[in-house]
């Protein structure tokens, strides 16, 4: 069996929705669970929920507090779902399931009220029943028993809990190991046996040196008719009290915290899996605590092997992005908004594919996503550098907002978008700026040369007159350039086309207007915002129209500074850098002027990442007089605006 469902009312900050309904329904995996979310998203509460009702066998005591009622006029209620019991758990839980369509179902509902009592003093009643809704049955503390979980807390003293003592967690799992409560192991008769046995013999040790001393000062004490003669017995020490006395360690002197941590979860899941029937459930709070990242790796990838095997439910929290990345995502349940949302295959958008993609892709720095409470997704580093930069500027800092921005490293933006958007109710809603190029260059680039123009029907037909052929294939469309068309007719004709042809074709849609730019640009800008579900939920996508980001700040007001990071990234002597940025000055069309600083980038492979970030610096230096042109320049509108959803609109 396994917990199913968790649904919470007025517990803490989860209250009751308008309708009803609880205000956190969480539903778990029947294996591994890892739920992830930002800062006091709660993850804690869902924790403390669980336990609520269920106990721990650690026997943690969680008190109802005034505190912990979302409305102080409202009653808490909890309820719990199980699913897939066996045939042993249907029948030892019988009076407290049910059936649906031949599945049983065991339902545990906790209620917790303020009453005040007959002194009008303000008490907290609890009590925990089961069964199908208004059909409840008191538990029995067998039952209570049988449902606790295993609970580790966050920042865990584990050296205290294995250490000796009356409090000794690591007594408490020996005494309630079935190999000490069956017939196939050691009985505790037998092991009281035998440290009554090893006490005799210390007995035997010690009898002679102490006592015949002792004797002499006893005769001393007692009058002669009295006559006493001391005795060291053997004492008989309960199995309970032998366990209590013992300590679990690795061997070395001085463990540090991260290996004490993994010796007690050791220790603690050795008696989860002794368990055959009732609840398997393990509650781990911020995994990560004390353990170093790759001990961090191990510990995820052997709860998910072993959870399968042992039918272990493990439910963790976590605040860190490399056990995020480490396993499939479909074991990820996202808080967000007093929500929770299982990432698991038929409730994201995501498709088999592309589960397999992020499992291989989805590393660390990727995995900050999930605690943030807004992304940026950009495609290069030079996207990666810049935004952080602009959003200071523009007074939006991106860590002040709780934003991550998340380089891809290339245009596969959707598969990392459909993880935030589900195929059912309720919508995630969760804000995220995909900033990506349109690619398509300006028509000054191509100089002289016929570009973005259209084929028609009749410039069909005067193309055939100008070089005579037939075929099926058609010649409308919008091309490019003037060179797409004729590479297209030379595959056609199987031969290039003659000299004289081209130049009469040239001069024939050189002669007409047919420039197509504006509807290529729309056209494309409306396929990526298709493809990239734009204004799906909260996700929105930023294009640079034409070209490129470094194209974009080439036209804006950062054009200056821009060309002073090129050529610091090429040029050490400033005499050739001057040189250079004279001759940009010297052209007057603003768009060719781009061009220009643009191909001198990609022709003499300059690293964009170098160049955004003397950009950066430089920005950063300005900050003051560049707020506000920055904010208000059309060429950088994309940018700022992919900013300012991100960070919760303007």
């Amino acid at each position: 069996m396994y917990l199913d469902t968790v649904n919470i009312w007025n517990w803490r900050k989860f209250g009751e929705r308008d309708s009803g309904e609880p205000g956190m329904t969480v539903t778990f995996n029947p294996h591994l669970n890892v739920i992830v979310g930002e800062n006091d998203s709660g993850k804690t509460t869902i924790i403390d929920a669980v336990k609520l009702g269920l106990n721990t066998n650690s026997q943690d005591s969680l008190w109802i507090k005034e505190t912990d009622f979302h409305d102080s006029d409202k009653p808490i209620k909890i309820e719990y779902v199980f699913k897939n019991l066996s045939e042993d758990e249907e029948a030892f839980f019988f009076e407290w399931i049910y059936f649906r369509e031949g599945i049983s179902y065991l339902r545990i509902f906790l209620i917790a009220e303020q009453q005040l009592d007959v002194n009008l003093k303000s008490k907290i009643t609890k009590s925990i029943s089961g069964g199908e809704e208004g059909r409840e049955l008191p538990l029995s503390d067998s039952v209570k028993q049988l449902l606790t979980v295993t609970y580790l807390k966050p920042l865990r003293d584990a050296e205290l809990e294995l250490s000796p003592g009356n409090r000794s967690r690591f007594a408490q799992i020996l005494k309630n190991l079935s190999y000490f409560r069956n017939d196939s192991g050691a009985s505790k008769t037998e092991i009281e046996g035998i440290l009554s046995s090893a006490f005799s013999d210390i007995q035997s040790i010690i009898d002679k040196p102490v006592l015949e001393k002792m004797n002499e000062i006893i005769k001393a004490f007692f009058e002669k008719n009295r006559t006493k003669n001391p005795e060291i017995k053997p004492k008989h020490m309960k199995f309970e009290e032998a366990l209590r006395k013992l300590e679990l360690n690795l061997g070395d002197v001085g463990s540090g915290l991260g290996s004490s941590n993994l010796l007690f979860m050791a220790a603690e899941l050795i008696l989860l899996s002794d368990n055959t029937i009732g609840a398997k459930i393990a509650l781990i709070e911020e995994i990560e605590a004390h353990i170093h990242p790759q001990a961090q790796l191990r510990l995820i990838k052997y709860f998910e092997r072993k959870s399968k095997e042992e039918g272990i439910q493990y439910i963790l929290t976590s605040h860190s992005p490399i056990l995020a990345s480490s396993i499939s995502l479909e074991h990820l349940i996202l808080i967000y908004n007093n929500m929770a949302y299982p990432m698991r295959a038929g409730l994201t958008r995501l498709e088999n594919g592309d589960y397999k993609f992020l499992e291989r892709f989805l590393d660390a720095t990727k995995s900050n996503m999930f605690f943030a409470q807004g992304i940026i997704f950009v495609e290069g580093d030079a996207e990666n550098l810049l935004m952080p930069t602009l959003a200071e500027v523009i007074d939006r800092p991106l860590h002040d907002y709780g934003v991550s921005i998340i380089n891809v490293g290339n245009l596969a933006f959707k598969r990392y978008t459909l993880i935030f958007l589900r195929k059912f109710e309720p919508n995630l809603n969760f804000p995220v700026s995909i900033v990506t190029d349109l690619d398509l260059k300006p028509v000054s680039y191509y100089g002289d040369e016929i570009c973005y123009f259209e084929v028609d029907q009749t410039d069909e037909q005067e193309i055939k007159k100008i070089i005579v052929f037939e075929s099926e294939e058609t010649l409308i469309g919008i091309y490019t350039r003037f060179n797409v068309l004729i590479k297209k007719l030379s595959r056609i004709l199987k031969k290039d086309v003659k000299p004289d042809e081209i130049e009469a074709l040239h001069t024939y849609l050189q002669r007409k207007d047919k420039l197509k730019f504006n509807d290529m640009l729309n056209n494309k800008e409306s396929a990526i915002q298709t493809n990239l579900l734009h204004t799906i939920e909260k996700t929105k996508v930023f294009i640079s129209k034409p070209w490129t980001l470094e194209f974009a700040i080439a036209e804006s007001t950062l054009s200056d500074l821009l060309q002073e990071a090129i050529l610091e990234a090429n040029y050490k002597e400033e005499k050739n850098r001057e040189t250079v940025k004279n001759e940009w000055a010297k052209i007057e069309n603003a768009e060719e002027r781009a061009v220009h600083i643009y191909q001198f980038m990609l022709d003499l492979d300059i690293s964009k990442a170098v160049v955004s970030q003397l950009l950066s610096e430089k920005i950063i230096n300005n900050k003051s007089e560049l707020a506000l042109t920055i904010e208000n320049d059309p060429k950088l509108k994309y940018l700022i605006d992919a900013i300012k959803h991100a960070t919760g609109g303007v």
